[in-house]
């Protein structure tokens, strides 16, 4: 609920939808889709809980390290109620670097120190220098129990082309590897990017871990396997070159299915989380002097009727009971251990 999504990607995809495309024609007309930034629906518990159930209906102790964007509060409010060893403080650092962007999991920070640290990622974000990259890189890999994953190396960042993300992934290899640890196979990407990624590990000697983008309420399509007792024991393992990753079976599932259904839930009312039931709640719009009021705020809680329409037909159209495969990957993982135990893809 950390992470702000811009919503600068929307009218592209948007304009390939008859109907809707005229829709957004109409808004783009006075709306600067760079302003615009949603945040997803789950609270910290609420997702921990999701990860949790899911391992631990395969019998296993779950280890879940969550990551908003930019944002330890996920592990500093959750630590309040849950062990220090089973819940670290770690974020997604987006890193601007080369005329792109690239995302780093930082994980298991001290959480005394997590606050200083996360100054001094913002520092760097804020005025780029490859040598600041490079401290804050070296001193956080000199903490034994930090883990620094390179997550989904080849994915593009909107408005950054290929060219540029591949120069950018080419230095930042050459510049900061000594300090990753593993590179990230992402349970929200296609095979062929997760594919180039263990190419580009075994290419630099590092090994794979698992991770994704989930924003909704579906839980992690793959995840490690590890006999680790604590997350400080995991992340020695994974220093030491050691992983096992396990595809789950929804991430079969077609991908485009698991985006309806993912836009389904954000756009879903959630009466459990006050003051962010409605998907104008959590929908945000930036105006010119840096103030950013929810869409509920801006439109005095009454959605325009042209959205109307859009907004049902997405809500229905993605919940599970109508998809192909007819059950939410929770309810395959809880009503099926004989469909985990079909295929499990180890690396």
């Amino acid at each position: 609920m950390h992470s702000e999504e811009c919503l600068s990607f929307l009218p592209r995809y948007l304009h390939q939808v008859p109907g809707i495309s005229q829709i957004v024609s109409h808004y783009q007309r006075g709306v600067d889709f760079a302003r615009a930034y949603w945040t997803p629906p789950l609270t910290s518990a609420a997702a921990l809980r999701v990860e949790r159930e899911q391992i631990e209906s395969l019998e296993l102790i779950p280890l879940v390290s969550l990551t908003d964007h930019d944002s330890i509060e996920p592990g500093v409010s959750l630590q309040a109620a849950h062990s220090i060893q089973t819940v670290p403080v770690s974020v997604e650092w987006t890193v601007p670097y080369c005329r792109s962007i690239v995302h780093l999991g930082i994980h298991n920070l001290p959480p005394a120190v997590a606050a200083l640290w996360m100054q001094e990622m913002a520092a760097y974000t804020a005025a780029p220098d490859d040598r600041l990259l490079e401290e804050i890189l070296k001193s956080c890999a000199e903490i034994p129990e930090v883990l620094i994953v390179l997550n989904h190396p080849f994915w593009l960042e909107e408005g950054v082309t290929e060219s540029e993300r591949s120069a950018a992934l080419d230095r930042l290899l050459h510049q900061c590897l000594p300090w990753f640890h593993a590179f990230e196979l992402n349970g929200t990407r296609h095979w062929t990017e997760n594919a180039a990624t263990i190419q580009l590990a075994q290419a630099h000697s590092r090994p794979v871990i698992s991770g994704g983008d989930r924003h909704a309420c579906e839980p992690t399509a793959c995840v490690n396997v590890t006999n680790a007792g604590s997350f400080s024991e995991f992340a020695a393992e994974v220093r030491d070159g050691h992983s096992r990753v396990v595809f789950m079976p929804h991430y079969e599932r077609p991908m485009a299915l698991r985006i309806l259904e993912a836009s389904s839930e954000i756009l879903q009312t959630y009466p459990e989380f006050p003051g962010r039931e409605r998907w104008t709640d959590r929908f945000f719009y930036r105006s010119e002097d840096g103030v950013a009021q929810s869409l509920a705020t801006l439109w005095n809680d009454r959605e325009p009727w042209v959205l109307k329409p859009a907004i049902s037909a997405l809500q229905l159209w993605g919940r599970p009971s109508l998809s192909v495969a007819g059950h939410s990957p929770a309810q395959q993982v809880r009503e099926g251990r004989s469909a985990i135990g079909r295929r499990l893809d180890t690396v």
